[in-house]
């Protein structure tokens, strides 16, 4: 399979980042690349004490996503490492004891150019946040099966306990493994997505261009993420609404080609509805009409000051 390098992003969580540096350093990566988004709760100053000449850390000047955060790294990996394989992964997660082993015995069809690993929370449950998934839009009876639920876009459980492999649309950032020939050929992600839903982008437009994704579940990842909370569609702070929404639409746009605007309508809806897991319901309703707009006219020039700047006006 080839010599892998390992790309993490990183931003104000040094003591997961802590565990996460010393989980890889056990697995058998070429190289780990951390790009640090300017942290500034002592996570430059650790990262400035390692000394392994596995490790190649990049400081920031300012904090550019995690979407800027890989864009940088799989850059540097592309330059610096001439590796095979990129795999990325936030700083709150990490491969499961003897994962990148597992990757490099796989025996791969040759039009297979990325493989997704199966991510678990730290109890053992799957990962709701980085679930694989097709693309509901790819044809009628696809559409026709997610609509009649018949079928899920999401692979359930039966495909995380399964030993075989399972070819899909898209994937999240997490224990995703792409063939550093292919990244020279479809370029780098999205950097001005800042975060959410820049790995699905990315991804669905991998697949969409025919290169072969796939789901490997015995290949195990773990992600320590308090994101969600109890799982529902609900995000703090709340200035991650606006990236949620606008990146989710951008999504909608790439993957249901004709039925963009139809979609994205009926999504309205239940978005606002969710306003009521919000104390600040008014705040809220602004950010998400504010993503809403830029998603529909593809405006991606919006600095995170900016952003933060409307919360602090309104809170």
């Amino acid at each position: 399979m080839g010599d892998i390098t390992a790309i993490i992003v990183t931003f104000n969580r040094l003591e997961k980042i802590k565990l996460t540096i010393e989980k890889s350093l056990q697995e058998s990566f070429k190289y780990i690349i951390v790009v640090n988004n300017n942290s500034n709760d002592g996570t430059s100053e650790y990262l400035d004490t390692l000394d392994n000449n596995r490790i190649i850390v990049k400081h920031l000047s300012h904090n550019i996503g995690g979407a800027g955060g890989f864009n940088v790294g799989f850059d540097l990996a592309l330059k610096q490492t001439h590796s095979d394989w990129v795999v990325c992964f936030d700083d709150d997660a990490y491969p499961q004891k003897g994962a990148i082993d597992q990757f490099q015995k796989l025996s791969l069809d040759a039009e297979v150019c990325a493989v997704a690993a199966a991510v678990f929370l730290p109890n053992n449950k799957i990962s709701i946040m980085n679930r694989v998934r097709n693309n509901p839009f790819k044809s009628i009876a696809t559409l026709f099966s997610v609509f009649t639920k018949k079928q899920s876009m999401y692979l359930g459980e039966e495909f995380y306990k399964s030993s075989c492999n399972t070819q899909i649309d898209s994937s999240t950032f997490v224990g995703f493994f792409i063939k550093t020939t292919i990244v020279q050929k479809i370029g780098l992600p999205r950097k001005e997505l800042f975060i959410y839903a820049d790995d699905l982008i990315y991804t669905l437009h991998l697949t969409s261009l025919g290169y072969k994704l796939l789901f490997v579940p015995s290949i195990r990842f773990i992600h320590d993420c308090d994101t969600l909370i109890n799982n529902d569609d609900v995000y703090h702070p709340i200035w991650k609404v606006y990236y949620t929404y606008r990146n989710r639409i951008e999504m909608y746009r790439m993957s249901s080609s004709l039925l963009f605007l139809p979609v994205t309508v009926l999504q309205i809806v239940p978005w606002l509805l969710n306003s009521k897991f919000y104390a600040n319901k008014k705040l809220y309703i602004k950010l998400l009409f504010l993503a809403i707009k830029d998603a529909l006219v593809s405006d991606f020039s919006k600095s995170h000051q900016q952003i933060l700047a409307i919360v602090d006006e309104n809170e």
